[in-house]
């Protein structure tokens, strides 16, 4: 497999033999799922509009958890958002997130919900204005869900759980959307989940850039 040089805004080189960026097609589909299309309605927020990493992040309604038209089920995804991965308390992601939590990202194999929240920690640490909304919500009325989801904010820290490493902040504004399929056990907690982000375009706006040997 060839190798893949990153280069980062103070002019280092970070290589890897791994096909990191991959642009697969989402593990399992929203028609494939049997899921309903259709948006949530309800009051809604704007996204700040802004500078993200010499790109502008649209401005689009984000779903409120105390919008009484959403199901129980859509407002606790977009609480847990806010409670458990923004602000890490650990008591709601262990109440929302099943012991035999798996989850499968755009590149690797699956993990389990401890490395999951260690994710979100190194988002924590690493941006200012750290945020996590729900723009839309999809259910097949049953075990499975689906979310247009956005992580944001200031990449003002060493970010420690790239698929490259560590990467150094630039200082700026940093937005990626996320595609996810949700998958609940019969008690309620989520047992596996699917995302689809394009990770390259991710890393660009952190301050990598691709090049080539």
């Amino acid at each position: 497999m060839p190798t893949r040089r990153w280069l980062t805004d103070d002019g280092g080189l970070v290589s890897t033999r791994r096909a990191l960026m991959k642009s697969s097609a989402l593990a399992c589909t929203l028609f494939g799922l049997g899921l309903t299309v259709s948006p949530m309605d309800g009051a809604l927020a704007a996204v700040p509009d802004g500078d993200q990493g010499g790109k502008k992040m649209n401005v689009e309604p984000n779903l409120r958890e105390n919008d009484p038209s959403l199901p129980p089920r859509a407002r606790e995804l977009i609480r847990i958002g806010s409670i458990g991965i923004v602000h890490g308390d650990a008591a709601a992601l262990a109440g929302f997130f099943h012991p035999d939590f798996r989850f499968h990202g755009p590149d690797g194999d699956p993990i389990g919900r401890e490395d999951l929240w260690a994710y979100f920690a190194a988002c924590r640490a690493a941006f200012d204005d750290f945020a996590v909304t729900r723009q839309q919500i999809f259910s097949d009325g049953a075990t499975l869900d689906a979310a247009r989801t956005t992580f944001s904010g200031v990449f003002k820290r060493p970010f420690t759980k790239s698929p490259i490493g560590t990467i150094q902040p630039n200082g700026k504004p940093v937005f990626y959307k996320i595609n996810n399929v949700f998958r609940y056990a019969p008690d309620g907690r989520l047992i596996e989940e699917w995302a689809q982000y394009d990770s390259r375009l991710l890393l660009e706006r952190m301050g990598v850039r691709l090049t080539h040997p």
